[in-house]
């Protein structure tokens, strides 16, 4: 059959437009089909007020001999209680951004996913390849200070039918503090900051399907330190308040100040044999997420500086041991330690 003209239909997708253009046979015969996509995120931050993990049932499993807890509860995750917010009406949100050389606040990286897919080979079948890799002007990452909490059902969201019942962890009626029912258990006061090695940015690439690299996530990259300046950023471990009870008041517990860095600072502290991805469950084992390494790690140094427990650091009390000064218990670390065969799992609430 003679052929005149093929109409062949290009579709070009944007917000705003549609629009079809015929094609003819010389035209058609040399388009080809594109080798997978490219696909560029940028944003400047991300923030949020509070991210929750609610578990609905409890405690209750046959393993127990007393009363089981079966009410629902939840940790959360949001901004600290007693804090100068930007906006009167509500705490300050958790924000994510980027770091510049300069150690200052910067745009988020740009996130680059380039994803194909493949027949496979033998037995193991198809599968889609999503590789992921970061750029623009930043040396790392930096979430702003941020607390954890354990918050009742009376303090947690809902989802009832179509209707979403919206709940916050914090009372803002006359100052921002917690609610009854919520216990802040980790305040991370100071910036957290994740710095990469600039010639060796962490990268992930992700297999769904038959996935033949042998799991889901494998990560590449180097990091180059946590919360690495100064002696570290600062945590605490929170027991209550100077005024009992009043989460607006200055927190007194365990604190120290968090640091990591790499024992190599040219090669950094390598991700490369690191893994991640969801396992079913086995007849010995319930399923969830599986994190690890499956070699030796790269050498890495870690401290607890400025360990100090309680409130009353340099000052004299007569009615403790014999009035001694309290302080500070001092620095615990690690010098150029390393892990073989990291095996982590984290199944389901």
């Amino acid at each position: 059959m003679k052929k005149k003209n093929i109409l062949g239909c290009l579709l070009l997708l944007s917000p705003y437009s549609m629009a079809m253009q015929p094609m003819d046979d010389q035209s058609l015969s040399s388009t080809v089909g594109q080798d997978g996509i490219n696909i560029s995120v940028n944003n400047s931050k991300v923030e949020f007020n509070q991210i929750s993990i609610i578990d609905t049932d409890g405690l209750s499993n046959n393993s127990y001999t007393s009363s089981n807890y079966t009410n629902r509860a939840g940790l959360v995750i949001a901004g600290i209680p007693g804090q100068i917010p930007v906006t009167a009406s509500k705490p300050n949100p958790v924000a994510i951004v980027g770091i510049d050389s300069s150690n200052a606040d910067t745009s988020l990286p740009t996130i680059n996913a380039s994803i194909d897919t493949d027949k496979g080979s033998g037995t193991n079948g198809a599968f889609a390849n999503i590789g992921l890799s970061f750029s623009g002007n930043y040396t790392g990452f930096r979430i702003k200070p941020f607390s954890i909490y354990t918050a009742d059902a009376n303090n947690l969201s809902s989802i009832s039918g179509s209707s979403y019942n919206r709940k916050s962890i914090f009372d803002i009626s006359s100052a921002i503090k917690l609610q009854f029912g919520v216990k802040e258990l980790l305040r991370v006061k100071d910036n957290f900051d994740i710095k990469f090695v600039a010639s060796n940015k962490p990268t992930m690439n992700i297999q769904l399907g038959a996935a033949p690299q042998g799991k889901m996530i494998m990560f590449g990259g180097a990091i180059d330190s946590i919360c690495g300046t100064g002696t570290g950023c600062n945590m605490m471990l929170v027991s209550d308040y100077s005024t009992p009870g009043d989460s607006t008041t200055t927190p007194v517990g365990a604190s120290f100040d968090l640091q990591f860095k790499a024992t190599n600072s040219s090669t950094g502290f390598r991700l490369n044999g690191f893994y991640a991805g969801i396992e079913a469950p086995t007849n010995t084992e319930a399923g969830g997420i599986v994190f690890g390494n499956s070699s030796k790690t790269d050498e890495f140094d870690l401290s607890l500086n400025n360990v100090k427990l309680g409130n009353t650091i340099g000052t004299l009390d007569p009615n403790i041991f014999n009035g001694l000064q309290n302080n500070s218990i001092g620095n615990i670390g690690m010098k150029g330690a390393s892990i073989t065969n990291l095996q982590m799992k984290i199944s389901g609430m």
